[in-house]
């Protein structure tokens, strides 16, 4: 890259000369005035407002909006409930799973225990029994 020279052509030597002459840094009155012209305009239709058109848009967006946030809201209830029915559904099936596993293991002695400690508990619990009257001698004889 050494010994290199740049070379620019004619055309751009004097659209720089032009630019750097004619402009200068500063903008001109009449560029000045047309900014404030503009910015007037600008601040005094902040201060008036919105119009009509702008207001009904305004809330045509916010309605959408509110709209898309309570369905939002509603499927993540739903995709919730979902997952919890799935979870409790399971945790079910594995406790029936496990309630049958265990009354077939141990089906045969407890199912006899459970029979000797019900006849035990009616014994218990049980009202005593009407005795009848039975004569001492043979009446009827």
């Amino acid at each position: 890259m050494t010994g290199s020279t740049v070379k620019v052509s004619e055309d751009a030597m004097s659209d720089n000369a032009t630019t750097d002459e004619g402009t200068g840094i500063e903008p001109t009155q009449a560029e000045i005035d047309a900014w404030v012209a503009k910015e007037r305009e600008r601040r005094q239709a902040w201060l008036n407002g919105p119009s009509a058109e702008e207001r009904e848009a305004y809330a045509q967006r916010l309605r959408q909006r509110r709209l898309a946030d309570t369905f939002d809201e509603g499927e993540a209830m739903l995709a919730d409930s979902v997952r919890r029915g799935m979870r409790l559904g399971r945790e079910g099936q594995l406790a029936a799973e496990g309630a049958a596993a265990l009354l077939y293991r141990y089906s045969r002695r407890t199912f006899a225990e459970l029979v000797r400690a019900g006849r035990e508990w009616e014994e218990e619990t049980s009202l005593p029994r009407r005795r009848r009257r039975v004569s001492m001698d043979d009446e009827g004889t």
